[in-house]
């Protein structure tokens, strides 16, 4: 009996590795020039919402209506721009009643993929920093907008005064990155203890926002855009009635397990 040969295929001659890297090469232009031309598309559009939010806030001083006409207006152009489109799961949880909504933050393109779901009636808590930002710093003081300095104790404590004022006084939601800084694509960052202890202060339910990671649809570190589907999911509210302040570390943990399975699931 003779034995199984097996074919070796032959090996790509001159011309055919010459033609293969041109097409590669032409498909890396195209997906850079894609992502760019998109991208530049998306400023263009995020400055027309910023100036527009910004004369609003002017007439609107100390109202929300520019916060959320801000957030609403760069999702609704922002995400066809970029070719993406936003799946929503739990809608039913946006609450009700004053809460603090926790949302996982990535990027500074955050607000373009959750404007859609931005409730009316809702304070955002932000770094001090952000004050400086033209137009943009001014339309988020004019909004309401929580402002905390991270190095700063007594801040801390002010801008805690003002969330419970806001939750209680004004029946507004709280707005909320429980990391406090980008995770930049490297996954969920640590947890601050304030979107808690506001929580708690307040006796305000907890609602978890789960942004699912972007690199499926829009990697800004490789600046690869292939767009598609992206997933959100809002669970339903975590109570905090009769909680005190020393239980703020198990509240932490047991709402981070939370998103960490989720993430891991979509």
């Amino acid at each position: 009996m003779q034995a199984a040969t097996h074919r070796v295929p032959p090996l790509m001659s001159a011309a055919q590795r010459a033609a293969t890297a041109t097409v590669e090469k032409k498909a890396t232009f195209f997906a850079a020039l894609n992502y760019r031309s998109r991208m530049a598309l998306l400023s263009v559009w995020a400055a027309c919402v910023t100036v527009t939010s910004f004369i609003v806030s002017l007439f609107t001083w100390g109202h929300v209506v520019s916060g959320w006409l801000y957030a609403r207006g760069l999702n609704i152009l922002g995400m066809p721009i970029l070719g993406v489109k936003i799946k929503v799961a739990g809608r039913e949880n946006l609450p009700k009643q004053p809460a603090i909504l926790l949302v996982n933050h990535q990027s500074n393109l955050d607000a373009f993929f959750l404007g859609g779901i931005f409730p009316w009636k809702s304070v955002v808590v932000a770094k001090k920093e952000m004050l400086k930002v033209p137009l943009f710093g001014i339309t988020l003081k004019a909004s309401r907008t929580i402002f905390v300095d991270r190095e700063d104790s007594a801040d801390a404590k002010r801008a805690l005064k003002a969330a419970i004022s806001a939750i209680k006084d004004d029946k507004n939601n709280i707005w909320i990155f429980p990391e406090g800084t980008r995770s930049k694509g490297e996954g969920l960052g640590e947890f601050k203890k304030g979107a808690f202890a506001m929580a708690i202060a307040a006796g305000a339910p907890i609602v978890p926002i789960v942004n699912q990671q972007m690199e499926h649809v829009l990697d800004t570190q490789k600046r690869i855009l292939k767009g598609g589907k992206h997933h959100i999911k809002i669970l339903p509210a975590i109570s905090t009635e009769g909680l005190k302040f020393r239980d703020i570390d198990l509240l932490m943990a047991s709402v981070r397990a939370q998103f960490e399975h989720e993430l891991a699931n979509f």
